[in-house]
């Protein structure tokens, strides 16, 4: 089977994951306080568990990608999420005590690690370097398609009873699972490689992979990108409603521009910026910078539909950034240490998306009445990526 044969396969499989996860996200916080009358202050528990356990699992969910194989972890990471909602079902009817709940939903996030770092290790083996940003391409829309229809099929689930959701949900794993199951078979572990540079990069343990300057570069450039990115579901949707004033309405109307711009400008955009033959070093600078300009015009907004221009804008710095990004992290390693340089990527992603909020928070106290240096402020992070990837530029380059 072809690489793009399989690029769409795996990107269905992508569609049905996040479908799986959307579709209950943004409604257990409703499920917990308002059907249970739990305190906002405990139901908030739930989501530093969430992150922690994002930051945690990368590691053992790259060693075992690495030394199990890319398909059995996919599959694995599927059937043990089917399991885990089809318990908070069962704890749903039954009302279970919420720290129950707390360590399950900490589990399931955990575990969901386990089919990224798999499925971007899958899609790496199928293919060659050249090939990537648009495959990687295929993979963010079918992720966007799930996450665009995820919400609206929750908001009819949950109108019934709550049990039911996560039933569904576990459904959704179970079809995943045996799509992944007859759709993306498991590869040769040693494939030729397409190109002489992979065919040259020798295998590398845990403690090599770590003393790759190169690679270490670009994980701690893209971590102040995550800062920044991570203010977009944060920082946001405060300052959108409190600051700018808007409906929580037309707050919904925002964020789904950015899922349907990655839908609808991210192959277009990757297959211009393949004609163009940008570097990926290059295509990193002028994603970051993008975002940069995206964020810092969120300061001049006064409505929604200048709020829709700028996340039209930093999106677009996304749709560039992220194949690109995870492109060159596979091209910085050989094909062994696959799986553990995305877990660290994802780790690191992790990470960022952890302390991102909690360092909007604290300029928003500071800054909320001066939005121009409040996001000038955490613009810089981008500005400071941007000058990171394009002192890269050159060690990537002697490589290709």
């Amino acid at each position: 089977m072809h690489a793009l044969q399989r690029s769409t396969s795996l990107a269905i499989a992508w569609a049905i994951n996040s479908l799986a996860y959307s579709i209950v996200y943004p409604f257990i916080p409703i499920y917990l306080h308002s059907e249970r009358q739990i305190p906002m202050s405990r139901v908030g528990l739930i989501f530093p568990l969430m992150g922690l356990a994002n930051v945690l699992t990368p590691p053992l969910a790259g060693w075992l990608t690495d030394r199990v194989g890319r398909h059995a972890i996919m599959q694995l990471g599927q059937s043990l999420r089917a399991l885990i909602f089809l318990l908070l079902a069962f704890m749903a009817y039954c009302q279970a005590p919420f720290w129950l709940f707390a360590m399950l939903l900490m589990c399931n996030a955990g575990i969901g690690v386990f089919f990224q770092v798999a499925a971007d290790s899958y899609l790496v083996d199928m293919s060659s370097v050249a090939e990537r940003p648009k495959i990687y391409g295929k993979i963010r829309i079918g992720t966007n398609v799930g996450w665009a229809l995820g919400p609206m099929l929750g908001a009819f689930l949950a109108r019934t009873p709550f049990p039911l959701m996560f039933t569904a949900t576990a459904a959704l794993c179970v079809l995943g699972y045996v799509y992944t199951g007859r759709n993306c078979p498991e590869l040769a572990r040693h494939q030729p490689t397409r190109n002489v540079a992979e065919a040259l990069q020798p295998e590398l343990g845990s403690r090599e992979l770590l003393a790759n300057a190169a690679l270490l570069k670009l994980l701690f450039f893209s971590f102040l990108l995550f800062l920044l990115t991570s203010q977009l579901y944060s920082l946001l949707s405060i300052y959108a409603t409190t600051v700018v004033g808007i409906s929580r309405n037309v707050l919904g109307l925002v964020y789904s521009v950015n899922g349907f711009t990655v839908i609808f400008f991210q192959l277009p955009v990757t297959r211009l910026l393949g004609r163009l033959n940008w570097h990926l070093p290059s295509q990193l600078v002028g994603g970051a910078a993008l975002y940069a300009l995206g964020y810092f015009s969120l300061g001049f907004c006064d409505s929604g539909l200048k709020l829709v221009v700028a996340v039209f804008l930093l999106t677009q710095g996304e749709v560039i950034v992220q194949p690109s990004l995870y492109t060159m992290v596979s091209r910085l390693v050989p094909r062994s240490a696959t799986g553990r340089s995305m877990a660290t990527l994802s780790l690191v992603r992790g990470i960022g998306y952890a302390l991102g909020p909690w360092i909007g928070a604290m300029l928003f106290q500071k800054l909320s009445s001066q939005p121009v240096a409040l996001w000038g402020t955490l613009s810089l992070l981008a500005v400071a990526a941007a000058i990171g990837f394009h002192s890269m530029r050159k060690t990537v380059l002697k490589e290709e």
